[in-house]
């Protein structure tokens, strides 16, 4: 197996603008127990396809505090901990669930198919939206434009029919073997014959506030629920706040 290192690249490369530490150490509050974007900075609007093959935007979610995850499902351990994570947060809303969206987006479009992220999902009991692009360098684009580093090695450049032959200005993105190529096409039952791979990436899981705006950053899967919960809560308190005058 092939073994790809996370890529975890300095803060300033891998969120723009400038993020603080939610400190105490001066005697001063900390608004957001996470990576606070002071000031906010708007989220870059997407439309991407759902595991229901439904297309979804981040725009749909006007109006609500949305938590964003980059995640994928082969991933053997991190990922699965952040779905994980988002889920149980999900399951602690209460009454606030419905002004709270919940959006995975794939950094693995090879195999992350949507008749493969309707199955996992479905087998997982993860109800949210989980989204890929047959057109990989939609995605590709997408993370650039939110910051997320990924090691594109897994993607294939000979999809022509995807729109993804001579990418020669990608950048880092590169391509990876022709056999990933037939994961799309043979589903659940082809992907046994596909050769397993991990996927380097920068772990993050954005909450936007109301205004689409990003608002808080957790880096990795090791971050404890209940300070998360308490992020979304703020925001959703903030909501109350504004619309109460």
């Amino acid at each position: 197996m092939r073994t790809v290192a996370v890529l975890l690249l300095g803060l300033v490369l891998i969120l723009p603008g400038c993020i603080e530490m939610p400190s105490d150490d001066h005697g001063h509050e900390a608004e957001f127990n996470g990576l606070q974007y002071q000031p906010p900075i708007s989220a870059p609007d997407f439309t991407l396809t759902d595991q229901n093959g439904n297309n979804v935007s981040l725009s749909d979610s006007d109006g609500k505090v949305v938590v964003v995850g980059f995640t994928y499902t082969h991933c053997p351990d991190v990922c699965l901990v952040v779905e994980a994570n988002m889920n149980f947060v999900k399951s602690q809303l209460g009454d606030d669930a419905s002004n709270v969206a919940f959006i995975s987006i794939s950094i693995d479009p090879a195999r992350d198919t949507p008749e493969h992220l309707l199955n996992w999902t479905n087998q997982m009991g993860y109800d949210w939206p989980h989204l890929t692009s047959e057109n990989h360098m939609t995605l590709m684009a997408m993370w650039d434009s939110w910051g997320i580093a990924v090691d594109n090695d897994h993607i294939n450049s000979n999809h022509s029919d995807h729109g993804e032959a001579n990418n020669s200005s990608s950048g880092d993105n590169g391509t990876d073997d022709d056999e990933h190529d037939d994961s799309s096409e043979h589903g659940e039952h082809g992907e046994e014959a596909v050769e397993e791979y991990t996927v380097g990436h920068s772990t993050v899981t954005f909450i936007l506030d109301q205004d689409g705006n990003k608002r808080v950053a957790w880096v990795g899967s090791d971050w404890s629920t209940a300070e998360f919960l308490e992020d979304v809560e703020t925001l959703l308190d903030d909501q109350t706040e504004h619309s109460g005058h």
